[in-house]
């Protein structure tokens, strides 16, 4: 296997100067390269900047800093990287930039160097094209912050040579880092994901569908991701994401991946993200994290709620929200038995009602039965039928009091039933992730705003996040987690990568608490069809291509059998 132990990074921005670091720490010997002493300089800045900090976290001794900067050798000139066994181009996403590097150093380096490059959408066949020697090109695609991160994606062209691909693989655990081998594709593994669900988030926020904060609280903390699609954009960088997504949609020409015109608008308004101050949020100062309140920025949850609830139903769900509305402070009245006009009549005082029955249907047992045992089956089930229930409670009720199910029904429909569509909600009680619990409140086109201001205030007094939005199918965290889900499955059918290597991907690129096959099978493969199925008949606003079930997906489902393990 080809030995690996000077290596050459050209480029010394923030990517370029976190790779060095990387081989560095690794105990290779590091060339960087610059066009300009000035940027070189701005590079030393950043390694020294970096490694400070390790020292002050405690993560590095000074001895062990001075041993890494001693590693290293910054420099303008190209010709200096003619000892290099690999070389890393850190250059700007310009295809004739790379074709200029590569060009020039086939007459620098050895015939057995190795050249890299960083790319992070463009093809690796492509770049390695003008070269005379492409079988040692290979793409070695590192993550930001590159010390931090331990993905690697190893893109290998028609042409690159196994013995190239093995020796950076090897590098790349010797790093300490996570690689995973893949073929020549727009967006590769993490990207490809990624961007596919950048697109939708886009599409809902565009559309007014949710706001920027509850659509980042909805992916933050009902799906449990490490942060919100507003708020990673931003730090990327708005330009940075709409050139990767252009990049990915002139390759692929997938409705997923189209363009979306407000990041085009915004970029083109110099609107990107913390780098310029502004972007979907507004910071501090350019190159701050520190969100500071603009004219978007939500008023503060109120303290004016009911002093009275009711709950209706029994079951886990039920008892559950009466017990959270207990501790928050509020008088419930729990009705168990949603048949008993008296019990009913008990509800007449209370300022929100929430039905809650346990009505789960074996849908499986549903498929396969019709007429008469259908209509036996459906009579049978627990618990009122959801509309004639509502009907009831619009009599008994206040005009003022606010009507809620957490039972699968629409905004609009529970509206006309009751006659009251400014006060009829849908809430969607998501499990507790890691970074807490959502709970979506569906509202209708006519929903009161102070009906949606009340309903914040309870959520949050139960500890949970509400996030509010249009009552479509999915809602938010649905509709993005489980087309972004299902794209992975169609990822591996399609015999791109493994479930192992997306898995590794997408935890260790992009920083998920788990790959996106734990995923499914931790949610089960069945809800995960089940969503996608109601998203593809329902009101999401999701291309079809995104929603359509992968066919792999359904046949995991019909053998009940895992992704992982």
């Amino acid at each position: 296997m080809r030995e690996i132990n000077t290596v050459g990074v050209i480029g010394l921005g923030t990517m370029g100067a976190g790779i060095v670091e990387v081989f560095a720490r690794g105990g290779c010997s590091v060339i960087g390269v610059e066009t300009t002493a000035e940027l070189a300089e701005r590079g030393r800045a950043i390694l020294q900047a970096s490694t400070d900090r390790a020292v002050a976290k405690g993560r590095l001794d000074e001895a062990g800093q001075q041993e890494i900067l001693d590693r290293i050798t910054i420099t303008t000139e190209l010709t200096d990287l003619a000892p290099a066994d690999l070389v890393v181009e850190a250059v700007p996403e310009v295809m004739s930039i790379k074709h200029d590097v590569f060009g020039r150093l086939d007459e620098i380096v050895g015939e057995d160097a190795v050249l890299a490059t960083n790319t992070s959408s463009l093809s690796i066949t492509e770049i390695a094209a003008p070269t005379k020697h492409p079988e040692r090109v290979v793409g070695l695609h590192f993550f930001n912050p590159a010390p931090v991160l331990k993905l690697v994606e190893v893109i290998t062209t028609l042409r690159t040579d196994d013995a190239v691909t093995e020796a950076v693989v090897a590098l790349s655990e010797k790093l300490g880092k996570k690689p995973v081998v893949v073929g020549d594709r727009a967006g590769f593994v993490a990207n490809y994901l990624l961007f596919g669900y950048f697109t939708s988030a886009l599409r809902m926020l565009e559309h007014g569908h949710v706001s920027r904060e509850d659509l980042d609280t909805a992916m933050r903390v009902g799906a449990g991701l490490p942060m919100g699609p507003c708020t990673l954009m931003d730090l990327v960088g708005l330009d940075v994401c709409h050139h990767i997504g252009d990049v990915i949609y002139s390759h692929t020409r997938s409705t997923m991946h189209a363009p979306s015109p407000m990041l085009g608008r915004m970029v083109t308004s110099g609107l990107l993200g913390r780098k310029s101050g502004r972007g979907f949020y507004t910071y501090a100062k350019p190159g701050s994290g520190q969100v500071v309140e603009d004219a978007q920025t939500p008023p503060a949850v109120g303290k004016s709620g009911p002093s009275a609830v009711g709950v209706i139903g029994t079951g886990e769900v039920a008892d559950d929200l009466a017990s959270r509305l207990e501790e928050g402070g509020y008088a419930v009245t729990h009705v168990r038995d949603a048949e008993d006009s008296a019990e009913l009549a008990s509800l007449s005082g209370v300022g929100l009602v929430v039905e809650a029955q346990d009505l789960e249907v074996d849908l499986a047992l549903l498929e396969n039965l019709e007429g008469e045992e259908l209509e036996s089956y459906m009579e049978e089930l627990p618990g009122r039928d959801i509309d004639d229930l509502f009907a009831e409670l619009a009599e008994i009720t206040g005009d003022d009091t606010v009507l809620a199910t957490v039972n699968s029904a629409a905004a609009f429909a529970l509206g006309a039933v009751t006659g009251r569509p400014e006060r009829s909600v849908v809430l969607r009680v998501h499990a507790p992730t890691g970074n807490g619990q959502v709970v979506e409140i569906a509202r209708s086109s006519v929903t009161d705003e102070d009906a949606i201001a009340m309903l914040r205030e309870v959520v949050s007094r139960i500890g949970a996040e509400p996030v509010v939005c249009r009552d479509r199918a999915g809602l938010v965290v649905d509709a993005l987690l489980v087309p972004h889900l299902n794209d992975a499955v169609r990822m591996l059918d399609e015999g791109y990568a493994s479930a192992s290597d997306i898995d590794t991907a997408i935890q260790y690129g992009l920083g998920y608490p788990m790959g996106p096959f734990a995923m499914i099978d931790h949610i089960g493969a069945d809800e995960v069809l089940a969503v996608c199925e109601e998203l593809s008949a329902g009101t999401s606003g999701l291309p079809r291509e995104a929603v359509e079930p992968s066919p792999l997906l359904v046949e995991h489902v019909l053998l009940d059998r895992p992704f992982t393990g």
